[in-house]
């Protein structure tokens, strides 16, 4: 399993082992914008890097079966509302841009 993808999987572990329930909101990239993150306007100008992207909010429960999947909206959804980038990323597909996963265990 990649290093980055561990660090997740044992982040998410020790949220489920500490408190019984809860709610973790999440936001979610693609794997393209992992391994493009030095372009990505808001870590471009930084030693920051994206280190694991999923093409879906259900590859979070692969690491902790203790959580289910309430919602997950791309932020294309509001954008294409206001920008012809917005438009453009609705068309081309949902999981190109950011998400926002609700989950809860």
């Amino acid at each position: 399993m990649d290093r980055n993808k561990e660090q997740v999987k044992t982040c998410l572990n020790m949220l489920c082992d500490s408190f019984n329930h809860g709610y973790l909101l999440a936001e979610l990239h693609a794997p393209f914008v992992a391994k493009n993150s030095k372009h990505h306007d808001a870590v471009k100008h930084t030693n920051a890097t994206f280190g694991w992207g999923t093409k879906s909010g259900e590859e979070y429960l692969e690491l902790e079966p203790r959580m289910s999947l309430i919602s997950e909206t791309s932020y294309n959804e509001e954008m294409k509302k206001h920008t012809i980038r917005g438009k453009l990323f609705a068309i081309i597909g949902k999981n190109l841009n950011n998400r926002l996963a609700i989950y809860k265990w």
